[in-house]
């Protein structure tokens, strides 16, 4: 009887040592969050080479409607300017259809459009003489992680570009395009 009331005793001791393990065990660890991956996409805004006449500024803008909601996360910049003299050029985009190079005052240095809401992703050339070719430049934007410039669906996109040819007798030739990279 020694041994079978033992043999309970040590039964009972096992089974409230279990219980209290479960009790103090809390509920069942979350799941790990799911990351979704998304695949980058590319539009391209490019208005190849273009010729503008002595003395003259040209101001184009280009635009897309935008297929889908967009998520810009990063931009490549590439200007391109030809063999020629003193000039100054940039280009900006915008969801708003104002070139602001066409309601700013004709200014030298300084055309870079800081400040103003609802345009980004400016990439300019100020200034520079080129005088032994083909000078250009490019740029890569990324934007800090986490943030984007949203352009929902049916939103119109635009590239609003400068380009000031200085010179007094030759036609200069430049060059803007972006890569807008998306999810």
């Amino acid at each position: 009887m020694r041994t079978t009331s033992l043999a309970v005793l040590l039964i009972l001791a096992v089974a409230l040592l279990a219980i209290g393990a479960l009790a103090t065990q809390g509920p069942a660890p979350a799941d790990p969050p799911v990351l979704h991956e998304r695949a980058l996409k590319a539009i391209t805004f490019n208005t190849q080479a273009y010729g503008v006449d002595p003395a003259k500024t040209d101001k184009r803008s280009m635009q897309i409607t935008a297929e889908e909601d967009m998520h810009i996360v990063a931009l490549e910049h590439f200007i391109g300017v030809g063999k020629g003299s003193l000039s100054d050029n940039g280009h900006i985009l915008s969801t708003a259809p104002d070139n602001p190079w066409v309601k700013w005052e004709e200014a030298g240095t300084g055309m870079e459009p800081s400040g103003v809401a609802g345009y980004f992703g400016y990439c300019g050339r100020d200034y520079y003489s080129e005088v032994a070719g083909i000078a250009d430049v490019m740029a890569y934007e990324p934007f800090p992680a986490g943030t984007h410039v949203p352009v929902r669906a049916g939103e119109t996109l635009y590239m609003h570009c400068y380009a000031c040819n200085f010179s007094p007798e030759h036609v200069g030739y430049f060059h803007h395009m972006v890569r807008v990279l998306y999810w």
